[in-house]
């Protein structure tokens, strides 16, 4: 049997150790910080020798960058194939059907997925630092997808889509679903729930989901 188809070859083993720092790192600066997380704190969540960040990534920067990545590509693996599919033409009312399917989607994965609150920790961590990874997460996912958004929700108001009030109103309605995230455990102790299983999700996505249709129909500017 060829190396690569097996299970128990050192290809294989070395892919999961790769994938197992990864994920840890993302774990972890995302709890501590970059700089208050430890190499031998990332291999020791991994199970993994000190020795492989080194090997797979080049050092600690090259970890973080990695993880960057990783997260990019989690994400863009929920919004890509539906931004990808969207077509609405010039039809306001598919525009903003579309941008609900988005954003509803990306609530379903942040909320619904353990994975998540890891991957808004290491977001919001690192979106408040300039730097080679900021840079990176950037122009890579943030830009892209947000102007994807604000394209959308501009034709469902009938704003310009570079305008300050529609950026920023995907920027406010993204945040949203990161805030219910991160901030889950405040909103579950104030509303009085045990867990935020699926009826739960489903009133938060009911209250984001009034939040757009409130904003599209406040700023939709009337045909003359």
């Amino acid at each position: 049997m060829p190396a690569s188809t097996n299970p128990s070859s050192p290809e294989k083993a070395g892919d999961q150790t790769r994938t197992a720092l990864i994920m840890a790192g993302i774990r972890l600066f995302g709890a501590k910080g970059f700089e208050a997380t430890s190499t031998r704190e990332i291999a020791a969540a991994a199970n993994a020798n000190i020795a492989s960040i080194a090997y797979h990534f080049g050092g600690k920067e090259g970890l973080r960058l990695a993880c960057a990545e990783m997260v990019g590509q989690r994400i863009q693996g929920v919004v890509g194939p539906v931004l990808a599919s969207i077509d609405p033409g010039a039809d306001p009312a598919r525009a903003q059907a579309a941008f609900e399917m988005v954003i509803m989607g990306v609530t379903d994965f942040m909320l619904g997925q353990a994975e998540a609150r890891d991957i808004a920790s290491f977001m919001v961590r690192e979106m408040g630092v300039p730097g080679a990874v900021f840079d990176k997460v950037y122009a890579e996912f943030i830009e892209p997808v947000h102007a994807k958004l604000c394209s959308l929700l501009g034709l469902a108001t009938g704003q310009d889509p570079e305008s300050d009030l529609i950026r920023l109103g995907a920027f406010s309605i993204a945040g949203q679903v990161v805030y219910f995230r991160i901030g889950h455990a405040i909103v579950a102790r104030r509303m009085e729930w045990e867990i935020a299983g699926p009826a739960e999700i489903a009133r938060i996505k009911a209250t984001i989901l009034g939040n757009i249709r409130a904003f599209v129909a406040t700023n939709r500017r009337l045909a003359p």
